[in-house]
């Protein structure tokens, strides 16, 4: 079990990879919602306009965090190579998630993407992920 990020698994992500987000709801339901994300070895960041949605309460009041994506592949068997990341989140207030949304556009959207360029909207927020455990299946794992 490894707690890093392959570089391969990393720039995949950071090549525009929906993230999908899973949280834990008050009840102890699980709280699924579909996210961008910028990867680095050792962590996952989420940009936010909002601290005014489920997912981040959910956070302020556990940080616990399971995070999926599928590289697109198919295997020789015919079964999708994934990626399972498990970790904690922090929700930083202010932390520029304006900028990292804008930057996020490019690989979702398009190079010439200008998401959210407006600095009047604001700084935004982000949500930080320290992995605490990387899973899956396929060569963005070696």
């Amino acid at each position: 079990m490894s707690t890093t990020l392959p570089a391969k698994a990393a720039a995949a992500i950071n090549g525009g990879l929906l993230a999908h987000l899973v949280t834990i709801n008050e009840d102890g339901a699980p709280y699924v919602r579909c996210v961008w994300t910028h990867a680095e070895a050792d962590a996952l960041t989420i940009g936010s306009m909002s601290m005014d949605k489920r997912y981040i309460r959910n956070l302020q009041r556990d940080s616990r965090v399971s995070i999926s994506y599928e590289s697109g592949v198919i295997d020789s068997h015919g079964l999708a190579e994934y990626l399972v990341a498990e970790g904690h989140a922090e929700v930083v207030e202010g932390g520029d998630g304006r900028a990292l949304l804008n930057r996020l556009g490019k690989a979702y959207i398009g190079p010439d993407a200008d998401f959210l360029g407006d600095p009047a909207l604001g700084l935004g927020h982000l949500i930080r992920v320290r992995l605490t455990k990387v899973t899956g299946v396929g060569a963005w794992l070696n």
